[in-house]
């Protein structure tokens, strides 16, 4: 029977890292303007819905951070790890207090209007931004986003051919 490894780097990355990355982005963006593009933030009116949705969206963003975390820490640098595993619980401190940003008036069992503590929840994406921009740091640092390059002298290549062309013999 042979054996053989698999490298599964490439599609690792694209799928999994990849994935979560643009979750990120998506999903802060929603959970600032409760929208995806101009057009609905330009023409849906209901303050409900858009708060809903950006409280949807804050939780999805730091389940989406807890995924990417999970899913890259075997791979970071080995200092890393200890902030990944602070910032991991960390988020699950945020997302235990989510519940306690929204302000809902009601009547009856209806709610008729939702708000969200803003202060609060600015600092919350606030703390999400740094964590997020470390965590890619780390990640790229780790060539698990940009593979590290060597960099190339042009006039060091040519010494190297002409001498190599000289010394043939």
């Amino acid at each position: 029977m042979q054996s053989s490894n698999w490298n599964v780097a490439k599609p690792y990355t694209t799928e999994l890292i990849l994935k979560w990355l643009v979750k990120i982005d998506d999903y802060r963006t929603l959970s600032i303007f409760g929208y995806s593009d101009i057009y609905a933030d330009t023409f849906m009116k209901d303050d409900n819905l858009k708060n809903t949705a950006r409280l949807n969206a804050l939780k999805r963003l730091i389940n989406s951070i807890i995924s990417l975390i999970r899913t890259t820490k075997f791979a970071i640098k080995k200092n890393d790890r200890e902030t990944f595993d602070t910032y991991r619980t960390r988020l699950l401190k945020i997302e235990k207090y989510l519940p306690n940003l929204r302000l809902e008036k009601k009547r009856g069992r209806k709610i008729v209007e939702l708000n969200i503590m803003e202060e609060i929840f600015e600092k919350i994406i606030g703390e999400l931004d740094k964590m997020i921009d470390d965590i890619n740091l780390k990640l790229n640092d780790s060539s698990l986003i940009f593979t590290a390059t060597e960099e190339y002298d042009p006039k060091k290549i040519k010494e190297s051919l002409k001498e190599k062309y000289i010394n043939r013999n």
